[in-house]
């Protein structure tokens, strides 16, 4: 009697021992995969904060030849100084309560702080990359639309070159295609001159002239 009493003890003690152990192993799991989303998300926010935005808006410094890319300029600074001294603080400040509610194995308000955090972290990271590709835009101009008015004079050469070798055929449109050669060469030279004043944000409406010229 006294050996089945002391075999249905040791089973329960055993019993007890593997669902404590179960619930540990459990709550050592939750604990890891929260923190690693933790972690996960500094890492997100770490990116943020590093997207190269001022080395970008120094290069726009030495443009700032005209009003309207100085207001640029300003408004790019502002919505900079935004991310920089509102929302990234912030993101900092969810984290902490997100470490802090797991701290004390508070799962569903961590699970909730971090499903916020989420979203904030989405919301600033497209609102940072938003404005470094805008201010890219002027800052990587100059090689890109180079290399498209390359293409476009090729474009010209050629066509002004069969022109030239038929010209007769053209009969009574003849000056007026070559007016329209003419017109072309000045849009070119509008490019070459707006370049050199740094106006960026004239360069994509000539391009465009040029291009539907020659089309």
């Amino acid at each position: 009697m006294n050996t089945i009493v002391l075999i249905i003890v040791s089973l329960v003690i055993l019993a007890f021992l593997l669902i404590v152990g179960v619930l540990y192993l459990i709550q050592s799991k939750r604990d890891k995969d929260i923190k690693k989303q933790l972690e996960n998300l500094e890492i997100e926010k770490n990116k943020i904060d590093s997207a190269p935005i001022v080395p970008e808006l120094s290069k726009i410094e030495s443009y700032l030849n005209n009003e309207k890319l100085e207001a640029m300029y300003n408004n790019w600074k502002d919505r900079l100084d935004v991310i920089r001294t509102n929302q990234i603080p912030k993101i900092t400040d969810m984290l902490l309560e997100a470490d802090y509610s797991l701290s004390k194995m508070d799962y569903k308000s961590a699970v909730y702080k971090i499903a916020k955090l989420e979203m904030e972290i989405y919301k600033v990271k497209t609102n940072s990359d938003f404005l470094l590709n805008e201010i890219k835009e002027i800052t990587s101009s100059e090689e890109r639309n180079r290399g498209i008015i390359t293409k476009l004079k090729s474009i010209y050469r050629d066509l002004y070159q069969k022109f030239k070798n038929s010209k007769e055929a053209y009969g009574e449109i003849n000056n007026s295609i070559e007016l329209q050669f003419e017109n072309i060469a000045k849009h070119f030279e509008k490019f070459e001159a707006v370049m050199e004043k740094n106006e960026y944000t004239e360069v994509t409406s000539i391009i465009k002239t040029i291009d539907e010229m020659l089309k």
